[in-house]
């Protein structure tokens, strides 16, 4: 297909259709009927919605293949509908939460989670999923962060590039790969106090060493599509920011991809006080480098107008739909219309026996074990009692789990019985209130108690921000309850966001499982009873009380620092709380113990093109065998720009055999030791650096550097 020579037969109608993505409904409805309905508040009309050029969202084989076929009908050009779609964290096969998922410091499994799902999806004939999510947070009041991979942009950037990878692999047009449109660009998950949708205000220094790093990730994995976010960069919102869309995709990063607005978000314009009405949104939009338009009309209803008064130029439309015809024509859809649509595979592959293993495998290393006194791995020879919201209860496959279904997962109590743990009483209640008296005579009879606790799926994701992140419910009153009482308890974590878990110390275990998909339950039982043994390290920090918030540990120094132990009152702390986390990011135990001695750098100077070889001895001093994550943290003492007190620059999760020690090696170059400037350019100053490696963000042993200004020769 020549695209150049097809665009060029389009009349302008045609062209900005191609601009246009609507629900499925749209195309399978009675279009007169519905006509006096949603697609009257659109201004839509049959013939505006068979121009349009791309689907939002489908159930099935069945239901592409009958758009696909009733599009073309109608067609004059029979260029094909591309359907994209959330495919988040699974299709059907559900995964962890990506924000479980990054806790594993395994961006392999990533790629393994990426290229499932895309073998899901395409049998249905998607072609893009609206995923990976780049967008990094320091605020667990937004909901969204269970979509994204944590605070950290390097650890994020490394998840972001696997996804794309395992979703597209070299070749999109083949079956069972499809097209990665990553998001939110940019900055989304900087909302004014964690509330979805609000004001994001960041300097551009901010900007383009943290917020923007995930979406780079992407553009160099060769990610096909770009979606806008729906909140103000530098009081514009991002679906006409030009600075964003031109200035940084097109012009720094040289992205020839798609750009596309998030879910309305180009009329949204209207009430941000960016445009007057949709006219001007359609304006703005074009002019500032949107393709394509979901779920609302400006192009479709106004650009002709703007076009032919000559207030934008026909150049920008052309551009806009080359690159949506290109799309099409690397998926294949010019050659097969219905490419990778198919009812046999969908019955074949579709949640197979093979594909859940692999989210099991996954789920094993997305769970973080944050408190162990000597409660597990639990023991055969002990009866147990299940209570909670999660006690018995199939629903763990976390927002966004689209086309998962629940009832098809096997609850806690199910696993456990599975595993041979004796399980005296097992009762789902939400609250302590619901126990009655008889209940708390049979749960005396056990040796601990597990309690299954957490949020429900629906208080986290989109459009979920919370002011108060402790347990909800009350459900902290089941730990302070039993411990009364004298009985030991064993917390799961069943959430989509972290938790400030400061009354929930008393527990004598607490195991973080968030939401880990189709086999969250059998994963966890796993790790319950030591088959595996837990390697997961938090990548989000975890804080003492919600008015810590923004919390997080690559923080500037500010210039009075509270330093321990000195009793200068005139400094930056609180008088109510320590400024230190609960849990701090890249914490995490296991049931092995590591201990980290003899931390050497090959040298105590280098120059700007050589490396220097880090070197740390990492030994399991237990009998039991398991892995570690080692992680590599740098601070520039002195720059002209202020920088954190650490960066995470590394990590390696090694394997080590019972009372086995290895050597562990980092390399640090000039990359290691560079920032971003506000425009976006490599800045490498020579000065003293500190290299910190543990086990933790503040677990660390250290050494200095000196990177001299000299190349050489």
């Amino acid at each position: 297909m020549d695209i150049k020579q097809l665009l060029k037969k389009l009349t302008i109608e045609e062209k900005i259709g191609q601009l246009l993505q609507l629900s499925p409904f749209n195309f399978i409805r009675d279009i007169e009927v519905e006509v006096f309905g949603h697609l009257k508040e659109l201004g839509l009309n049959e013939k505006k919605v068979f121009s349009a050029g791309s689907v939002l969202g489908i159930h099935n084989a069945s239901e592409m293949i009958a758009v696909q076929e009733k599009y073309l009908r109608k067609s004059t050009h029979q260029i094909p509908l591309v359907f994209m779609a959330d495919i988040i964290h699974g299709y059907e096969t559900i995964f962890p939460v990506p924000l479980a998922l990054s806790t594993s410091w395994n961006p392999k499994l990533a790629f393994e989670m990426a290229r499932v799902s895309a073998v899901e999806a395409s049998t249905a004939g998607i072609h893009v999923t609206f995923s990976p999510m780049a967008d990094i947070s320091r605020d667990p009041r937004w909901g969204r962060v269970v979509e994204g991979f944590g605070e950290d942009p390097y650890l994020n950037s490394l998840f972001v590039k696997e996804m794309v990878k395992g979703y597209q692999q070299d070749d999109i047009s083949i079956d069972g790969n499809i097209a990665a449109c990553v998001k939110h660009f940019a900055a989304y998950g900087a909302a004014e106090g964690g509330r979805d949708y609000n004001t994001v205000d960041l300097s551009r220094i901010s900007l383009h060493n943290y917020y923007l790093k995930g979406y780079k990730a992407a553009v160099d994995a060769d990610a096909k599509l770009i979606m806008t976010s729906f909140n103000v960069v530098d009081g514009i919102p991002a679906t006409i920011n030009k600075h964003l869309l031109r200035d940084v995709l097109r012009d720094l990063w040289k992205f020839e991809g798609l750009t596309i607005s998030d879910y309305d978000s180009l009329h949204q314009v209207v009430p941000h006080g960016n445009a007057e009405n949709d006219e001007e949104a359609a304006l703005k939009g074009i002019v500032a480098g949107l393709d394509i338009e979901m779920a609302s009309t400006c192009y479709i209803n106004y650009l002709k107008k703007l076009i032919e008064n000559k207030e934008v130029d026909i150049k920008l439309l052309d551009e806009a739909v080359l690159r949506v015809l290109k799309l099409k024509e690397e998926i294949g859809l010019f050659d097969n219309p219905y490419k990778g649509a198919s009812v046999e595979l969908e019955e074949k592959l579709v949640r197979s026996d093979n594909h859940l293993e692999i989210s099991k495998k996954v789920a094993h290393e997305s769970m973080v074990l944050l408190k162990n006194e000597e409660m597990l791995p639990l023991s055969k020879n002990k009866k147990y009692a299940i209570i909670g919201p999660y006690a018995d209860t199939k629903n763990t496959n976390g927002p966004w789990s689209w086309h998962g279904k629940n009832d098809l997962n096997q609850t806690l109590k199910e696993t456990l019985e599975e595993k041979n743990i004796s399980l005296s009483f097992v009762k789902q209640v939400r609250s302590l209130d619901e126990l009655t008296n008889q209940d708390l005579v049979e749960i005396r009879k056990s040796d601990a108690v597990i309690l299954a606790l957490g949020e429900n799926e629906r208080e986290s994701g989109e459009a979920h921000s919370k002011v108060d992140i402790r347990l909800p419910r009350n459900q902290e009153k089941f730990v302070e309850f039993f411990r009364d009482i004298h009985l030991d308890t064993i917390v799961l974590l069943y959430h989509g966001r972290p938790f400030d878990l400061t009354n929930i110390m008393d527990a004598k275990a607490i195991l973080d499982v968030y939401y880990l998909g189709s086999m969250a339950n059998q994963a966890i039982a796993d790790l319950l009873v030591g088959d595996v043994n837990p390697s997961g390290k938090l990548t989000m920090t975890y804080p003492r009380h919600v008015g810590q918030i923004p919390l997080y540990y690559n923080y500037l120094n500010t210039g009075r620092p509270k330093i321990e132990g000195d009793r200068n009152e005139y400094v930056s702390y609180y008088l109510d709380e320590k400024n230190s986390p609960l849990f701090p990011f890249g914490y995490g135990l296991s049931y092995s113990k590591f201990d980290y001695q003899n931390l050497k750098a090959s040298k105590n100077e280098m120059l700007v093109n050589e490396e220097i070889v880090i070197s740390i001895d990492v030994t399991n001093e237990s009998e039991i065998g398991g892995f570690e994550t080692i992680q590599l943290y740098i601070r520039d003492y002195v720059a002209n720009i202020s920088r954190p007190v650490k960066e995470l620059k590394g990590f390696q999760k090694v394997w080590f055999a019972p009372h086995q020690k290895k050597t562990i090696e980092f390399k640090i170059n000039k990359d290691s030791l560079s920032y971003l400037d506000d425009q976006g350019k490599e800045v490498i100053e020579p000065g003293r650096f500190q290299i910190m490696v543990g086990p933790s963000s503040d677990q660390i042993k250290s050494l200095d550097i000196i990177l001299k200004k000299e190349v050489s020769q």
